[in-house]
């Protein structure tokens, strides 16, 4: 922000909060801590405060504006964050969280129906290691087979052969007279 846009910004919170004391050193002080964001983010972070049902009624404070924007010099910049994985708590970049978030629920579901339908333990944290080819393979040989298991319901197997076989006009009710 500029010297500029500082005054405005402060000049506008005054036409809110009456209370509001602007003098030259105030703001220096203002434009020292906005000079590193946009005018449109803080002005938006303004907006938030005003339409908040808790905090609207008081003065908003410098820190609370600007908590959580990020610096002019920084934006554009590629930041990583990490969120973290629902199914394995792993703290993921979030550039890689999809990939993650397939992976790690296809893994679970070989360890979880390998153990159920043929009492077999499988290693997630191999399954996670596993390059993408060999991967595909491995996930390949479970759902093969998955259609093996006598409990399993048809529905599963179902879904299971339009995975094998997803560009297909097979009839998946000939294909389940078969098994």
């Amino acid at each position: 922000m500029t010297i500029r846009e500082t005054n405005e910004f402060m000049e506008r919170i005054k036409s809110h909060y009456q209370e509001f004391i602007i003098d030259d050193f105030k703001i220096k002080e203002w434009h020292r801590e906005l000079s590193n964001y946009d005018a449109e983010d803080v002005n938006k972070k303004l907006e938030e405060h005003l339409k908040s049902e808790v905090y609207g009624d008081q003065i908003p404070k410098l820190y609370f504006l600007t908590k959580y924007l990020i610096p002019t010099n920084v934006k554009g910049k590629t930041v990583h964050h990490t969120v973290e994985c629902q199914l394995c708590g792993q703290s993921v970049f979030d550039d890689d969280y999809d990939k993650h978030y397939k992976r790690c629920s296809s893994s679970t579901t070989i360890v979880r129906d390998l153990k159920k339908y043929f009492n077999m333990t499988v290693d997630y944290q191999k399954l996670m290691f596993l390059g993408e080819d060999t991967f595909e393979s491995v996930y390949v040989k479970y759902l093969n087979k998955m259609l093996d298991a006598e409990d399993l319901p048809l529905i599963r197997k179902k879904v299971i052969l339009r995975c094998l076989y997803p560009n297909t006009e097979i009839d998946i009710n000939d294909l389940l007279k078969g098994l």
